[in-house]
């Protein structure tokens, strides 16, 4: 495939809501350090970006999918 089997579902669970990295590796099952490099990828490819929101007086960064992201998205599905 084009891309990773991983980072598909990284790309279907974004399509649904924006999220953090730590409740995407429990979604998706791989470790969060996998998560983080597969969600770096995806952002320098221009598939998802990211936002650093506070939360609980902490920074957190969300990330969603972008245009790009959901036609590859669209392609692949």
């Amino acid at each position: 495939s084009l891309i990773p089997e991983t980072q598909l579902k990284i790309l279907r669970s974004l399509a649904n809501s924006p999220s953090h990295g730590y409740s995407l590796h429990k979604e998706v099952g791989v470790a969060t350090s996998t998560i983080y490099s597969h969600l770096d990828e995806l952002e320098d490819a221009g598939m998802v970006e990211s936002t650093t929101i506070e939360e609980d007086n902490r920074n957190k960064t969300q990330y969603k999918i972008t245009e790009d992201g959901k036609v590859l998205l669209k392609l692949l599905t």
